[in-house]
């Protein structure tokens, strides 16, 4: 049964990394594995809603970092028990078009990016609803550009977005049990 889902996973992996490809995500694809790119997409809009709206200031100063500090131990975790290669480094270099320069200890089980931006985008989408399409969006263009550019196969990917989501969930949850039921002394 697990040869099934890593033979889907292997030739869904192909069709978005070989068939999909084309010089324009082949430029784009790669800005979200650069962290200089990546890291100020996120953080800056983070702190200028900090500081600009008062009303949820300290929900996302705690929820972000609590969500992204989870996800990330817990994605190392899971890299370190399941030990996955990245698909780079067991197949054919003729057979995958990898876009970024290798780096980490070159695990990929599950997809840390992912994680991270299923996390955020629960915990931006409870605070600012009318807005959970355009941070689902870049969290899926995010999810799809690991695959793209070789280093994560469908199953890290949806794997991180479950978990992500899971710690999102569990920690928006958790904020409102707590600003509900307020400790009393």
């Amino acid at each position: 049964m697990m040869e099934f889902f890593i033979t889907i996973d292997n030739i869904c992996f192909y069709f978005i990394n070989k068939q999909l490809s084309n010089p324009i995500f082949d430029f784009i694809m790669p800005l979200f594995d650069e962290a200089k790119f990546f890291i100020p997409l996120l953080f800056l809009p983070w702190l200028i809603l900090i500081f600009y709206d008062k009303p949820n200031r300290w929900k996302l100063a705690l929820l972000v970092p609590l969500a992204i500090i989870l996800v990330d131990q817990s994605g190392l975790w899971l890299k370190k028990t399941f030990l996955r290669p990245r698909p780079w480094v067991v197949m054919d270099p003729e057979m995958i078009n990898h876009l970024v320069e290798p780096s980490g200890a070159n695990l990929s089980f599950p997809s840390n990016h992912a994680a991270n931006n299923a996390a955020l985008a629960i915990i931006f989408s409870t605070v600012y609803y009318h807005l959970r399409f355009f941070f689902w969006s870049i969290a899926f263009i995010i999810m799809f550009s690991r695959i793209y550019i070789g280093v994560h196969y469908p199953l890290d990917v949806i794997s991180g977005c479950i978990m992500g989501s899971f710690y999102g969930i569990l920690i928006v949850k958790g904020w409102n049990y707590i600003n509900k039921n307020p400790l009393r002394e």
